[in-house]
């Protein structure tokens, strides 16, 4: 829509409410003698009217001028018995509902504005994760130390609230010994096959230090077939029974 604007004003209305401002008129009792003389005075000293532009000011301002004259010359035809409607009423009315509207566009653009201060990332197309092959992912040591921690707070909440104290005597040839045991009956083990995570802290580090020591020995491979999944073991190529 082609909008035409007179000076700072974008219509006709938004030029009346300035002068109701300036003049300190009160919009429910328009002073239409004052309202008009500075309306028109207004559009007489502006030097580029062009009525093809400005044609809606112009009509605004006949329309002050009729609804002027009806407040001084009031129509001698009504009955006395009626009620005699304010000629004012429909122009208090538009320029309320103006009014409104450009509070709410104000508001509108300062969140706009202050929207405008923030950068909101894009979220990713992951569709092409949803059918993909899984394939074993290699396992690091931060993944066993992981791990590791994850059992740890497993324990936790299972241990009961009597503690005892007693020696750990369990060695680093024991664990590796468990783990071997555990392939030794299948080929392929998970980590949770072979912990009940009633162990205590020290025997489930000395584990997880046997399963570094017979990878090292490629004894054992690791491999995970998602982040985060369970740790499979499976015999290396220097597996012995």
């Amino acid at each position: 829509m082609y909008e035409v604007k007179l000076a700072s004003f974008e219509g006709p209305l938004d030029l009346l409410l300035h002068l109701i401002q300036k003049y300190e008129i009160d919009i429910y009792d328009i002073s239409m003698k004052v309202l008009t003389e500075q309306y028109i005075n207004y559009i007489k000293n502006v030097d580029d009217l062009d009525i093809n532009q400005h044609g809606d000011y112009l009509v605004m301002a006949s329309e002050l001028l009729r609804i002027k004259s009806k407040t001084l010359l009031p129509d001698t035809n009504v009955d006395e018995s009626e009620i005699i409607e304010d000629p004012r009423e429909d122009l208090m009315r538009q320029l309320l509902e103006y009014q409104n509207y450009r509070l709410y566009a104000d508001i509108l653009k300062t969140k706009k504005e202050s929207h405008e201060k923030y950068f909101v990332k894009r979220s990713n197309d992951l569709s092409h994760f949803e059918n993909a092959k899984q394939t074993p992912l290699h396992i690091e040591l931060t993944d066993l130390i992981t791990a590791y921690q994850k059992a740890k707070q497993r324990r936790k909440k299972i241990a009961s609230e009597s503690v005892s104290v007693a020696r750990d005597t369990y060695s680093m040839e024991e664990a590796i010994e468990t783990v071997t045991h555990a392939l030794s009956q299948k080929k392929k083990i998970t980590f949770d096959d072979f912990v009940s995570f009633s162990e205590t802290k020290t025997q489930i580090v000395t584990l997880f230090l046997a399963i570094l020591e017979l990878m090292k020995n490629n004894k054992i491979n690791v491999y995970q077939y998602s982040d985060f999944s369970e740790i499979h073991i499976e015999r290396g190529k220097n597996y012995v029974e």
